[in-house]
Parts: structure tokens; C-alpha cells; sequence
């Protein structure tokens, strides 16, 4: 895409993020913070910007923030009837919509004009995941809605994901026809330089504790905590110091606390819930292991995050988490399987071996040099930049400007991460 001349390109124009949830919602995670950042782009850019989202227990219905105007109305479902009507009411004067695509968007094309620039932001699909949250006739529906009626609506607008694997998806799982940019996420890792002589690096290099593992993220079922317990329980008796972090909210936290007690893990598992941003960087500062059993993302948002800090992350190898880690050098991919037991295998067998090998401290050190330099190419201000281009590329293309060629996003660290090879006896 060409460079956008001015500071301002969206000056006058008024724009719409419409996303599921807001930062402030219970259930807010990484999606959120990609819409919140598109938002905040806008704004920059010099938009009038308004967010619709859904209303959680306790949240105002109007806020103003960063100076983007906050609307919240509707729960899981209702969202999307309260997502329609904002748009309905905003049709003549509104010139772009972010609609980002959390399962099921919110169909915004059918609520506005043909000259408002609409963009579909896909982090990843959720198929599968219909079946694991949603009895058969919804998630029937769901999988329709996402695979059909959502291809059929948007066929003619601008379509972004966030990874190679989210596109990859796109094709094969929803018979994808359009082309689709990508535009990766940011992260905002902290001003640590990777090379030994660097005061700060020493520093932070010299907090870890090679026995510390760490869990970031929301606290629902696909993301399978329970499978990072089951393998704490299994090192037990090997590594009697081995402590795990868990730092995040969400519905599955009672359960989690009750196989933690059934495993005997009580003195072993900390959970966190909710904590302070100062309590979070205390803890990924700690830590030297972060692990990620998902089963899908759109992109390992807290697998960057973690790689900020120095941390190599071990997951499985499943869209999203694939492209946010170089295996072997920034953490390890686990081979998948569709039989959660081998999963469990594998991964408690990936994590042992992760752990011995950064026993070694020129081996940890490795590791916390490609993590930092890896992360450090994802920045939430490349991010917005892209995201302003191809907004104003796509309000070109609809008074007759020919759009640019669908982009790939990829930092300039993608090969200047020093290799970090599997797991080693070298002490």
C-alpha cells in the first residue's frame, strides 16, 4: 500500500468500531484490544470515532475514552439487534465501519450505504468452536451464519485477518472468494534490547526462575488450562519446585481451582484472576516458561507478549499459535492431535523438555534474546499506520480508485531472531 501523506487523512470522517465487547467487559481479551487499537487509530488519524459494544453487568451504556465515544447495549445475543439499530441510526452520516468478526459480525453492510467503506476483520474461524460452546440446532446456525451468510454479505468489502493461518482458514474452512489483506497485531512489549551488554537485559534476564511456568489469558474452555494442570501434576515429583501462574478471568476459573485441589496442586498453582498491569509485568518478569494449550487462535496475542518479557512459550501447533511462535527458537510447537489424551502426552513431554533445556543459562539466555527480538516487530504503531492505509485505501477504491493489492503484514525482526534449537543436555 502506499504511505499515507498526512497525519490526519481521515479528517471529517465520522467511523464506527463495532466489536463484541469493550476492553472494561469481564470476558475481554485479545480480539478486544485489536478493535480497541483500530479504534484508537482512527482517532489519531483525525476520525470522529464511536464504539458499539455490548453492555456487561456494571458498565455504563455511554462512555467517552481516549476520546472515542463508547455505546453499549445488549448482552451475547442482543448485541447484535442493538449493533443494527446504531447503524441504522448513524446510515447518512457514517463513512467507515470496523466490523470485526467474533464468531458472528455484526452483517453491518445490510445497515449501510454502499459508499460507507466496510472492513471485516477476521482474528479466526470458529467452526469447531460452535460445537464446544453451543448445543447442535445453535451451533448449527453459527457455523451457517460464519460459513455462509457472512461470505455472501461481505463478498464485496474489504476483508483483513490477522495471520496467515486466519486466511489459510478462511479458504479452506468457509469457501473464502475475496481477497483478504492481513494486518498483524501490535504488542506493547517493553524497551528491553536483546544483547548482554545492555544493563536492562542482564537485568531482566537474571529474574527469571527457571522454575517458573506462566498462564496468561482468558479463562474459557478452548483455551484448556486444565490440560497445563494435568501436566504440572505429572512433573511433580521431578521438578518439586516447578510453580505455575495463572494470571486472567473468566468462567472457567471455579473449575480450574477445583482440578487444582483434586491433583493436589494447591501449593503448587496460583491463581491470579484479574490483576493490576504492575502485578502482570511482575509476574512475566518472573517467569521462564509460558505455556499455551489452546486449541485455536487467531494470533498468540499473549504469546507475544510473553516473548516481550524473554519468555518462550510451549503450545500446540494450531492456527494462530503457529504463526506468533518460530519453533525452536522463540518456544516449541506441540504436534496435535485429535485425541486430547495425546495432546496431554505430548505436551507434558514438550514442557519437561523445554524446562531442562533452559536450565542452562547460556541456553535461557538464547531463548530471551530471540523472544525479545521477535517481539519487538510487533508494534501497536505499525499496526495503526496499516490500518489508517487501507482505510483510506478502501474510501479511494469507492470513488473509483483502484484498490492496492491485498498486503502481508510482517515485522523486520521475522529473521533476525537468533535460533534457539529444541531442547539440549548442554549445562
Amino acid at each position: 500500500m502506499h504511505h499515507v501523506a498526512s497525519h490526519t487523512p481521515l479528517a471529517g470522517t465520522h467511523a464506527v468500531v463495532v466489536n463484541w465487547r469493550d476492553l472494561e467487559h469481564s470476558l475481554a481479551g485479545g480480539s478486544e484490544r485489536y478493535a480497541w487499537e483500530y479504534a484508537t487509530a482512527l482517532r489519531a488519524a483525525g476520525a470522529r470515532v464511536e464504539f458499539i459494544t455490548a453492555r456487561d453487568r456494571g458498565q455504563r451504556r455511554h462512555d467517552l475514552r481516549d476520546g472515542i465515544e463508547v455505546h453499549r447495549g445488549g448482552g451475547a445475543f442482543g448485541f447484535y439487534a442493538f449493533a443494527a439499530c446504531s447503524l441504522l441510526k448513524r446510515r447518512r452520516t457514517l463513512d467507515v465501519v470496523i466490523d470485526p468478526e467474533c464468531g458472528i459480525p455484526s452483517f453491518s453492510p445490510l445497515y449501510v450505504r454502499r459508499s460507507t467503506a466496510v472492513v471485516l476483520v477476521v482474528h479466526h474461524v470458529h467452526q469447531e468452536q460452535f460445537t464446544t460452546y453451543f448445543p447442535t440446532p445453535l451451533a448449527r446456525l453459527g457455523q451457517w451464519l460464519e460459513r455462509v451468510a457472512m461470505r455472501r454479505v461481505y463478498r464485496r468489502r474489504r476483508t483483513v485477518a490477522v495471520s496467515e493461518s486466519t486466511r489459510d482458514e478462511m479458504f479452506t474452512q468457509l469457501d473464502w472468494d475475496s481477497p483478504v489483506s492481513i494486518i498483524g497485531n501490535g504488542t506493547a512489549a517493553p524497551l528491553v534490547a536483546a544483547g548482554e551488554s545492555d544493563p536492562a537485559s542482564a537485568e531482566a534476564f537474571l529474574a527469571k526462575d527457571p522454575d517458573r511456568l506462566l498462564v496468561l489469558g482468558r479463562l474459557v474452555p478452548h483455551k484448556r488450562v486444565d490440560l497445563v494442570l494435568r501436566a504440572m501434576h505429572a512433573l511433580r515429583h521431578e521438578r518439586p519446585g516447578l510453580h505455575l501462574d495463572v494470571c486472567g478471568k473468566g468462567p472457567q476459573l471455579d473449575r480450574l481451582r477445583w482440578i487444582a485441589a483434586d491433583l493436589d496442586l494447591a501449593d503448587r498453582v496460583t491463581f491470579h484472576g484479574y490483576v493490576a498491569e504492575s502485578t502482570k509485568q511482575a509476574l512475566l518478569r518472573r517467569a521462564a516458561l509460558h505455556v499455551c494449550a489452546s486449541d485455536i487462535e487467531g494470533w498468540g496475542q499473549v504469546v507475544i507478549e510473553a516473548a516481550g518479557y524473554g519468555i518462550p512459550t510451549v503450545a500446540r501447533d494450531v492456527p494462530g499459535l503457529r504463526d506468533s511462535i518460530r519453533d525452536g527458537e522463540t518456544g516449541w510447537l506441540v504436534p496435535d492431535s485429535d485425541d486430547l489424551a495425546v495432546v496431554q502426552t505430548r505436551l507434558t513431554d514438550a514442557i519437561r523438555s523445554a524446562l531442562d533445556d533452559l536450565e542452562a543459562p547460556r541456553r535461557r539466555r538464547l531463548a530471551f534474546e530471540a523472544s525479545t527480538t521477535w517481539a519487538a516487530g510487533f508494534s501497536w504503531s505499525r499496526m495503526h499506520h496499516e490500518a489508517v492505509e487501507l482505510v483510506v485505501d478502501e474510501r479511494q477504491a469507492l470513488r473509483g480508485v483502484p484498490r492496492h493489492a491485498p498486503s502481508v503484514s510482517l515485522p523486520a525482526s521475522v529473521t533476525a531472531a537468533p535460533a534457539v534449537t529444541a531442547a539440549t543436555t548442554e549445562r
